[in-house]
């Protein structure tokens, strides 16, 4: 038997590997907001922001949306660690109450979804930031097209700027 050919079984190969250099699934968390239903996010919300995506297709964002969305998290000191991302498709009846009651965030940032769509009592245009309920509610384009247009990131960054005094 030649090194090479070595198998080793299942459980001694976990417990060489314990730590990974990628854990895709620590990044997502459950939060409790009532007895029976569960949000699940993807981040750690330290820093209590959230945002809020909709995409149908997929658990949360594309593999490209979230390198883009990392560019900007960085570019405000900020990481995946300090935010919550949300795919609201997934809660079609969700409201602001809701995400409050289970993320007390400071700052919601919706990426293309209009404020009635989460029940807000008002309507912003994109690029407006609102206090409301002691936060912030930031209107944004998608991530789709925020990545393919230099404009809207212009005044993404703008607005960016200003809220976390950059």
């Amino acid at each position: 038997m030649s090194i090479d050919n070595i198998q080793l079984p299942a459980f001694v190969i976990q417990d060489l590997f314990q730590k990974t250099l990628v854990d895709i699934t620590g990044n997502e968390k459950k939060t409790k907001i009532s007895a029976t239903n569960e949000l699940s996010f993807f981040g750690g919300n330290k820093q209590h922001i959230i945002l809020l995506v909709n995409n149908p297709d997929i658990a949360f964002v594309s593999e490209q949306q979230l390198t883009f969305l990392s560019g900007i998290l960085s570019a405000c000191n900020l990481r995946l660690e300090d935010v919550g991302l949300l795919n609201i498709a997934a809660y079609p009846a969700i409201s602001y109450k809701t995400i409050s009651d289970a993320f007390t965030p400071r700052i919601v940032m919706l990426f293309g979804i209009s404020t009635d769509t989460i029940q807000l009592p008002f309507l912003m245009p994109d690029f407006q930031r609102q206090s409301y309920n002691n936060q912030v509610y930031l209107a944004i384009p998608s991530l789709y097209a925020l990545e393919n247009d230099k404009d809207l990131k212009r005044k993404l960054w703008t607005v960016l700027q200003q809220i976390f005094s950059l």
